[in-house]
């Protein structure tokens, strides 16, 4: 959902997801004095109001500040003009006042506050659900809430907590798309990882209860993990087909729901592997399409993928499911492409979109940064760029001079600084791998009337495109989609954008609220690029029927 409030001195721009709500601010004319902004929420169902805290306080207030301490707000006020709450649950209403505050630390002044309603999404409505877990094992939160001992190592009820507030609903809701199958009803699903003894068990019971379950494993990476597990839960006979037959990598991770009559209904998909590491531990995201047509355009290719066919069979059956287009030809509210494709004419195609944006790109790549989407990242463009990789490595990292892209990669505070006590890395937590970020997303001008969304398993390459199994949606003018993708993609790279930052140039970081005024400038310096961007793109924002 989107809302704004501007008809006075100081404007707000709200964007929500599910569990993440973004405010931009901005004022009519540059402010003096001004020590940043105070927020309040109210929860309009229960009445709660909480005044929003942040981590940094004035050193002329509180000179020894404690490691993990949190500051009230409309004492210790923000200074930006973009404000993040991650802590909103899904399908709920809010309204939020924010104050800008004047005067001195010591004695603060308060100016004329401004309010707006905005209401969380659901994690399903229409055609879509949209599930992102929380992909951030080693912050703030996690040590404040659990501390830093493995997971197989905690004790109940701890344990069972920590795994809800990592899953943040994507574990619940694999979990409700398995059960809800009725009896007489197929599930039918290809995985690359395929190991999660808990999910594993949800597929025995959808079986047991009369549901007839058929999986395709791989059979390459990660077979003796799948077939060990699969043997472990006594499954064999739904998962019966692994996928080996001149791939590179079997990589899809998704499952069809169909009628008793063999009809595709509707379709879970996404990046998430059935693993710990993946519902758990590095983000991932988790998608349904209620939509038959395109859920049977993936009942159609497992129907190939369960025969282990060569890899040319296999391209004409992905190729007639769904050609080639270029970005015109791509009318359809949502598409699929499947893979291996006969050449890299979509993924050409993927980075053209990226070229033709009029104010905004947002990416994550958890491998590598395809020569494609380098060369447009490499031109002078006027609109912004924020690109999130997992890490910095020789094959993803390219010079630019263009100001309006930003780069950043996953990171963890490894020791204590000042306010921030040390996290540890996710890998640490739970797994050794990836530690970040898993998921596959472009999105294209997200706060327009018309966004494109771009997500699903394939990591935007060329082995991904021609050698792999896989699966890519392009979801377009779906603002509340965009909303909930954008909104996610903003927590992350807020999160770890600092802690980057903070690895790199440690030495420079400021732990306190600046007293002289000077933070401001750069909101309003046009010499500062990026952020006056980044508050022209809100104000533009397309508000659906407002």
């Amino acid at each position: 959902m989107r809302a704004s409030n501007n008809a006075n001195e100081l404007e707000i721009y709200a964007v929500a997801g599910t569990h993440t709500v973004v405010l931009s601010l901005d004022m009519k004319t540059k402010p003096t004095g001004l020590l940043g902004f105070a927020f309040e929420r109210k929860d309009d169902k229960t009445g709660q109001r909480t005044w929003l805290c942040g981590q940094k306080c004035f050193k002329s207030v509180i000179a020894d500040a404690v490691p993990g301490q949190q500051y009230p707000t409309y004492l210790h006020p923000i200074q930006g003009f973009l404000w993040k709450d991650f802590t909103v649950l899904p399908g709920h209403s809010y309204t939020f006042k924010v104050t800008p505050v004047f005067g001195q630390p010591l004695k603060p002044e308060y100016g004329d506050s401004q309010q707006l309603q905005i209401a969380t999404e659901p994690y399903v409505r229409g055609k879509h659900g949209v599930f992102f877990n929380r992909g951030v094992s080693g912050s703030q939160s996690y040590v404040d809430k659990f501390g830093k001992e493995k997971l197989n190592q905690m004790q109940e009820p701890t344990k069972t907590l920590a795994y809800a507030w990592l899953s943040r609903g994507l574990y619940e809701g694999l979990k409700d798309f398995i059960q809800k199958a009725k009896p007489g009803q197929q599930l039918r699903g290809a995985f690359y990882e395929f190991h999660y003894e808990p999910v594993l068990r949800e597929l025995k019971a959808a079986q047991e209860k009369g549901v007839d379950v058929q999986i395709v494993y791989s059979g390459k990476s990660y077979k003796e993990d799948n077939e060990t597990a699969i043997h472990q839960a006594g499954i064999e006979a739904i998962a019966s087909h692994f996928r080996d037959n001149q791939v590179q990598e079997p990589h899809n991770k998704f499952l069809v729901l169909c009628a008793s009559n063999g009809a595709a209904i509707k379709v879970w998909t996404g990046s998430t592997n059935i693993s710990e590491k993946g519902i758990f531990g590095q983000c991932n995201t988790g998608h349904i399409v209620a939509d038959k047509t395109i859920a049977g355009k993936y009942l159609q290719y497992w129907n190939a993928l369960v025969q282990n066919p060569d890899k040319d069979t296999l391209s004409a059956v992905v190729e007639d499911l769904q050609p080639d287009l270029t970005n015109t030809q791509i009318q359809e509210n949502i598409s699929v492409f499947f893979s291996p494709r006969k050449s890299v004419n979509m993924l050409q195609q993927y980075a053209n979109l990226v070229n033709g944006a009029a104010e905004m790109v947002c990416c994550i790549y958890p491998f590598n940064i395809d020569q494609r989407f380098q060369a447009v990242f490499k031109e002078d463009k006027p609109y912004i760029r924020y690109i999130l990789l997992d890490t910095r490595k020789d094959y993803n990292t390219f010079q630019t001079n263009d100001r309006d892209v930003e780069v950043t990669a996953g990171a963890y505070i490894s020791s204590p600084v000042d306010q921030w006590v040390a996290e540890t890395s996710p890998g640490k937590i739970i797994y050794h791998g990836i530690d970040y970020v898993h998921n596959k997303i472009i999105l294209i001008d997200p706060l327009s009337a018309s966004p494109i969304v771009i997500t699903g398993s394939a990591n935007y390459s060329v082995n991904s495109t021609t050698q792999n199994d896989e699966n890519t949606l392009i979801i377009k003018n779906n603002t509340r989609v965009a909303d909930i993708y954008f909104t996610e993609f903003v927590r992350l790279f807020d999160h770890f954008s600092f802690r980057e930052w903070l690895k790199q140039k440690k030495k420079d970081f400021k732990p306190f609220l600046d007293e002289q005024g000077k933070w401001i400038n750069k909101y309003f310096d046009s010499d500062e690029y990026l952020s006056v961007k980044r508050k022209i793109v809100f104000k533009n924002m397309v508000i659906p029927n407002g």
